[in-house]
């Protein structure tokens, strides 16, 4: 049987979750809370909508994901004059403060799975990947059929 390219991403995914948990836990942060960390970093006042858009995270994870942040002093929340119903996510000192070492870790799990490849190699895997990412939201965003799966109709 021919080998599934989920089954090489979901093993990838999972030595990469390991490698970051042993790598954060020092820093006092958890991997679960890192995409939205980064995305509050990265991009201050986002909202939590764009969060979860940015992460391709459901909203009620990125929510869980916020509140965490915001009781261990990572980030605050301020609210939208036009919307009274956004908030913008702002990073704290401590998020700022920790943001350099929380990158580093980042780009060393990226030394790592970049070792032995050259530059055309990894932007092809790069842009491979994203067409696949494309392909699943499209799927995601039509009803779901079956039997009229492509390949799978009769």
């Amino acid at each position: 049987m021919m080998d599934r390219v989920n089954r090489r991403i979901s093993i990838l995914y999972r030595y990469g979750q390991r490698f970051l948990t042993a790598r954060l836990k020092p820093l006092g942060l958890e991997v679960g809370l890192l995409p939205s960390f980064l995305q509050v970093c990265r991009f201050p006042g986002i909202t939590q909508e764009e969060i979860s858009a940015h992460t391709g995270m459901d909203k009620g994870t990125t929510a869980r994901s916020v509140k965490k942040l915001e009781e261990q002093g990572y980030v605050f929340r301020t609210g939208d004059p036009a919307d009274r119903r956004v908030n913008h996510i702002q990073p704290t000192s401590q998020a700022r403060a920790l943001e350099p070492l929380v990158e580093e870790v980042v780009e060393e799990l990226h030394r790592h799975l970049y070792r032995g490849f050259s530059p055309q190699e990894i932007c092809l895997t790069l842009e491979i990947l994203s067409r696949m990412q494309k392909n699943l939201e499209e799927a995601l965003s039509q009803p779901h059929s079956p039997r009229k799966a492509e390949g799978l109709e009769k």
